[in-house]
């Protein structure tokens, strides 16, 4: 349980690590694809992780891109569909 190298115990050395940048687009693109699914998934994934609230912030994110994209398609779409008639 205890690492003789640093004489920390391992669960704090495996805390320590940061997210990485695969990880951050993979949950980007959970959240983008899976909506509040994807963030609720995101959140539950690795409970006890500490990079667990940086994992939900980039699926949250990934989502609001979603939604924006959403919303501009249908305004460019509804504009479109007006400037028709």
């Amino acid at each position: 349980m205890y690492s003789k190298d640093a004489g920390k115990d391992q669960m704090l050395m495996t805390m320590e690590r940061a997210i990485t940048s695969g990880q951050k687009a993979g949950f980007f693109f959970l959240g983008f694809l899976g909506g509040i699914v994807g963030i609720l998934a995101a959140s539950l994934m690795n409970i006890n992780a500490p990079y667990r609230p940086e994992g939900t912030k980039m699926a949250a994110l990934g989502f609001a891109t979603a939604c924006v994209l959403g919303t501009l398609i249908a305004l460019v779409g509804s504009i479109a569909l007006l400037g028709a008639r």
